[in-house]
């Protein structure tokens, strides 16, 4: 237990500890209570007993957990989490941490980080040209730990939340006009990009999403399909592998949306084109198997090459979506639930309280584009 006393220097009021130096040596720190000597004497005791109490858990603290690498704690938090989050996040997380973290912070203990340290390594990450998004990763990251860190009384403080978040610099959307868009769809036809490429930018889909699409989801009947699987990729035993969820990047991107033309036509063909592979995906390689989603970044980035078609990412299908239906006059709120987008200000109550007409509309304007 620390322990201190009261000292009046020069009518102000000073509270003097009783510690020990690392090294086991005993020093006294004095500090300035902020008050005054006359009619102050209780609430100078009461600071004095708020310090005591505080140097006495700094000192449990340092006992409890003396050698605590920040290296070793990151990575036993990102182990424990990992059957919570989604393979593409535990993998984002090991990457930050091996490749990153540990660079700069090599074997520096958890409890000797302090706000100065996490703004010189923001600093760093921006000399390696990282971008401000993924800066942010690492600012999130860093505050899920440390505020586990005191939750678990290994440090007292959390050194990020003295540290400014990060700001992210919008970066410029890329996407195709509906005159580009024309174009791809037309390039695609035929190829085995097609029907990933145009349910993509149909849809508005998630790679994610659109690579999840399962044929019990279709329904020709109801003329629906349903959004709620996707595919993504992991990394077991240092092995990127691919995951097949039955879960989305958010609850509210599980949606139901219309079938219409030439969506319906294209499915029908390819069904009957592969109904005997049985498969259970509605994009599948020649054999009916899960294709894995880097093959579909790859081989979209080759083909726009090879037929001349301006550079954009396959994530870009889903903003040229979103422009295409604002370009036939939709209703933005009907397009934000379309792409199950969300914005500072859409929430997923909003989402959840759309009209299924609604919905239904944004396949209207969908059709005033006819990917055909």
């Amino acid at each position: 237990m620390i322990t201190g006393r009261l000292v009046e220097v020069n009518n102000k009021c000073y509270a003097v500890l009783n510690l020990k130096h690392p090294d086991g040596r005993r020093l006294q720190k004095r500090f300035d209570l902020g008050l005054t000597v006359p009619n102050n004497k209780r609430r100078a005791q009461e600071k004095l007993n708020a310090l005591c109490a505080e140097y006495t858990r700094k000192q449990q603290v340092e006992q409890n957990h003396p050698d605590v690498l920040l290296m070793d704690y990151v990575k036993e938090w990102i182990e424990k989490r990992k059957p919570e989050i989604s393979p593409t996040t535990y993998r984002n997380y090991l990457h930050m941490a091996e490749h990153h973290m540990d660079d700069y912070f090599g074997e520096m203990p958890l409890k000797r980080i302090t706000f100065r340290e996490i703004e010189a390594y923001y600093q760093y990450l921006r000399d390696q040209k990282l971008s401000s998004t993924t800066i942010q990763h690492h600012h999130m990251l860093l505050q899920s730990v440390f505020r586990e860190a005191c939750r678990q009384e290994i440090i007292l403080r959390n050194p990020v939340e003295s540290v400014e978040k990060p700001k992210r610099q919008r970066a410029q959307i890329g996407y195709y006009s509906e005159q580009e868009a024309r174009q791809l769809v037309d390039a695609v036809k035929g190829t085995k990009l097609e029907l990933v490429v145009t349910l993509t930018l149909a849809y508005g889909l998630r790679r994610s999403e659109v690579l999840g699409l399962r044929w019990q989801d279709v329904d020709f009947g109801k003329q629906t399909i349903l959004v709620c699987h996707s595919v993504v990729e992991g990394v077991d035993d240092g092995k990127r592998i691919v995951c097949q969820r039955d879960t989305l990047k958010q609850a509210a991107s599980r949606r139901t949306l219309p079938l219409f033309e030439p969506i319906t036509s294209l499915l029908h063909e390819e069904w009957e084109r592969k109904k005997a592979l049985n498969p259970v995906y509605v994009c599948s390689d020649c054999y009916g198997n899960v294709i894995k989603p880097d093959v579909v970044t790859h081989d979209f980035q080759k083909f726009l090459k090879e037929k001349g078609l301006r550079h954009i990412r396959f994530h870009d299908l889903r903003h040229s979506c979103a422009s295409i239906l604002i370009a036939a006059h939709t209703p933005l709120i009907q397009v934000q639930h379309w792409l199950s987008h969300r914005t500072m200000l859409t929430t997923a109550d909003l989402y959840s309280h759309l009209d299924s007409s609604l919905v239904n509309e944004c396949g209207e304007g969908m059709k005033k584009f006819r990917c055909q």
